[in-house]
């Protein structure tokens, strides 16, 4: 019985660990923060955008439940695919932190559209459905929690834990204006700043740091 309590809670524990690193995504911190820039309306843009993130994610990581229930949490869970999907997400997030290393930067255009409300959601909903480098880690992530073997209200409320960890570079900025209003300006120029610098390195960093884990994991499954 604690032997199955502590699998559960290493399960639950690796979830929401690789949910951290699918959180460092730098394209959705650096749309917020140009959309608090805007003098109409920026916070609530950045707060549509943010809201379309975390819906849109919510709604992955269910369908991602689902799935991977179906296919991996059986009462005689199928460890041969287990372990071939680990590798697989492994080698995927370390073709991904090869693509960011050798790409080469682009200049970036900073040019702030002034969309509405809805548009500004459905972006922020498009852009969380394309980020591949994120996405690939929930699903890493989702498929730890199914192995936990957890009730399904404590299923359901690690994975809000998940929705909510991935999505924080959306949603910090906006909250920034609400908690430091006089120095949310300071406090997110230096964030921007930060981010764009660093950016490349810290994102390839996390996911080969993430690929060589579930790769290694995989291979010893």
């Amino acid at each position: 019985m604690a032997s199955r309590t502590l699998l559960r809670v290493n399960h639950v524990s690796e979830s929401l660990v690789l949910a951290l690193g699918a959180a460092v995504s730098p394209i959705p911190l650096t749309v917020s923060i140009l959309l608090l820039s805007q003098p109409d309306r920026g916070r609530a843009k950045a707060l549509a955008f943010a809201a379309g993130q975390v819906l849109a994610l919510a709604i992955l990581c269910v369908i991602f439940t689902v799935v991977l229930s179906k296919t991996l949490g059986s009462p005689h869970p199928h460890a041969k695919h287990s372990s071939t999907l680990d590798i697989v997400l492994g080698a995927l997030l370390l073709l991904l932190a090869a693509r960011k290393l050798l790409a080469k930067p682009k200049p970036k255009k900073e040019k702030q559209k002034n969309r509405s409300l809805f548009a500004e959601f459905a972006f922020g909903a498009g852009l969380m459905a394309v980020n591949v480098e994120t996405l690939v880690l929930v699903v890493a992530s989702v498929k730890a929690l199914v192995g936990s073997k957890i009730g399904v209200g404590e299923e359901a409320l690690v994975l809000l834990a998940i929705v909510l960890i991935v999505t924080v570079s959306a949603t910090v900025p906006p909250l920034i204006t609400f908690v430091i209003p006089k120095k949310s300006g300071e406090a997110l120029k230096w964030l921007n700043e930060q981010t764009t610098k660093h950016q490349r390195g810290i994102a390839a960093g996390f996911l080969i740091f993430f690929g060589i884990y579930l790769v290694y994991k995989g291979i010893n499954g």
